[in-house]
């Protein structure tokens, strides 16, 4: 979402950010936050045992945020759980959904948590928006195209690769093919979340 600082400012939003601890929604919430909004994170610190391995202090993005702005508080609890999210969504503008079990390898190991915190999760969001009548703003991932995304010829910069096919210089379009190719259980799991979100 890129919206203008004075834009965001003017409207004034109450934003709950699922995993609003993570990587991606520790910057959504640092941002609302910094336009001066009211913040809910909405996270129960889980990335390192969904990805079996130590990543530090798994409240550190929380940490920053809660010593940077008053307006930001937490609500450490998991999206698989509906109740108590419905409840942190009471009076909210938006919600910005960005929790998710994001490693392809623990998808792998561990397929049934990876459904329930992706597609279960996605799904509590939608009901408690829903009931809510809350705005909802969704990350998805490149993995809902499983091997097709691969056919996309990409180029290495110094620091990353990029798109290198004049026809998907913009990114690549939703309307991009899903089917017809190997997915991961994570690729599976985000693309049920996706059709939930668009239907």
């Amino acid at each position: 979402l890129v919206l203008p600082t004075y834009f965001v400012r003017l409207i004034s939003l109450r934003v709950l950010v699922t995993g609003g601890a993570g990587f991606v929604g520790s910057h959504v919430a640092d941002y609302f936050a910094s336009c001066g909004n009211e913040v809910v994170v909405f996270d129960n610190f889980s990335r390192s045992r969904l990805l079996g391995k130590s990543l530090g202090r798994a409240d550190h993005n929380w940490e920053y945020l809660k010593t940077r702005y008053r307006n930001i508080k937490l609500v450490k609890r998991d999206v698989t759980i509906a109740k108590p999210l419905e409840k942190a969504m009471v009076g909210c503008d938006t919600v910005i959904h960005t929790a998710a079990q994001v490693a392809v390898t623990s998808s792998v190991l561990n397929p049934r948590q990876d459904f329930r915190v992706n597609a279960l999760g996605t799904f509590n969001v939608l009901e408690s928006a829903r009931r809510n009548d809350c705005s909802v703003i969704y990350c998805s991932t490149n993995k809902v195209y499983g091997g097709n995304v691969n056919r996309i010829a990409v180029a290495e910069k110094e620091t990353r690769y990029v798109l290198n096919d004049p026809d998907f210089l913009a990114g690549i379009p939703e309307c991009f093919p899903i089917d017809l190719s190997g997915h991961s259980p994570y690729g599976c799991s985000k693309t049920a979340a996706d059709f939930y979100v668009q239907d």
